[in-house]
């Protein structure tokens, strides 16, 4: 094996003993004064238990100078995206402190493989949107090295992690704060029945019913599953009293309750009123641009915090998870009509 490879194995072992980044424990053997005390002595009692000495590893590069970013942009990656605007948050952050972006599309079930391989090439740190539901193994793996990782938009259950997220639950009940005032009561909700994103969107869908003291049939979900999402706002669409509104919880979803609304010669806002999140990232139908009264989340904010995040656990890597909630932005556009 080469020595440098030798070297940087060493490096790994010794920063997962200590429970800190590979370029925390190049740091620390290069006597660099970035490093908490707390972080040096962890590295220093490590090195001692592997019985390494620190001028055997003096020849070992500081820092990769590199951060990983792992996104699942789906089959067609397009410009105004959210997944492009984290991307471009994160990579603005990390080129202001000279560090460069590894990317990696985790759409097809990669992100597992894609952790994996940035790890081994010494990112010194990871940016997730995660998948994989209910998986977290392959992430554990990446705290275990010492690898800084900061998990964006979506909380993995049972992983305790730093986390950028949107302020989706207060989101939702100000979307449909703004129905109610519009003298909206029967709202259906139109959700994909997954992810964190999305639950917290129906929590607050449901409280602010809750809240007013209305209660909504179950026939007014349509929450994906087994029955497509087409027949079930038929159904929906076609009760003795139907909604007057929808509380849309993902934008994709809009151009097919469109062309649903247009089967049954429903007009938005004229017969029935639309609220969404993120409207200025959606794929519309012919018309629809700038249309939609929503709540706007930065994906471009996300990514630069997710990177400052990675910075701040690089200089202590003992500081315990912080979860950043950024709120949205409200939009009122043409999609509501006042009862």
């Amino acid at each position: 094996m080469k020595r440098g490879c030798v070297l940087v194995s060493k490096l790994l072992e010794v920063a997962k003993l200590a429970g800190v980044s590979k370029a925390t424990v190049s740091r620390v053997i290069n006597n660099s004064d970035a490093v908490s005390p707390q972080a040096k002595q962890k590295v220093l009692e490590a090195m001692e238990t592997l019985k390494f000495q620190s001028h055997n590893l003096k020849r070992a590069p500081e820092s990769s100078s590199m951060l990983g970013v792992v996104l699942p942009f789906g089959k067609h990656i397009w410009s105004h995206s959210f997944g492009i605007d984290i991307l471009a948050g994160a990579e603005e952050k990390a080129f202001d402190h000279d560090y460069m972006i590894l990317i990696g599309n985790s759409n097809g079930g990669r992100e597992t493989a894609l952790t994996a391989n940035m790890t081994s090439r010494g990112v010194e740190g990871l940016i997730v949107q995660s998948a994989e539901r209910g998986q977290a193994e392959h992430l554990r793996y990446v705290q275990s090295l010492g690898v800084p990782l900061v998990l964006v938009d979506q909380k993995v259950e049972g992983l305790q992690s730093h986390l950028v997220r949107g302020d989706n639950f207060s989101g939702a009940v100000t979307l449909m704060t703004h129905l109610f005032e519009h003298g909206h009561t029967r709202i259906g909700l139109v959700s994909p029945n997954k992810h964190f994103t999305y639950k917290e969107r129906m929590k607050g869908y449901r409280f602010a019913l809750l809240d007013r003291g209305i209660w909504m049939p179950e026939s007014y979900e349509a929450l994906g599953g087994d029955e497509s999402l087409a027949a079930q706002l038929n159904r929906m669409l076609m009760q003795n009293e139907p909604p007057t509104a929808l509380f849309v919880a993902s934008t994709g979803m809009l151009r097919e309750i469109i062309d649903v609304l247009g089967e049954h010669n429903l007009r938005v806002p004229e017969h029935i009123s639309i609220v969404t999140f993120d409207e200025h990232y959606s794929i519309v139908p012919e018309g629809y641009q700038e249309f939609f009264t929503s709540i706007n989340q930065s994906g471009k904010l996300m990514g630069s915090m997710a990177v400052e995040l990675l910075f701040q656990q690089l200089r202590n890597p003992a500081m315990e998870p912080q979860e950043i909630v950024l709120p949205g932005r409200f939009t009122e556009r043409r999609s509501v009509r006042r009862l």
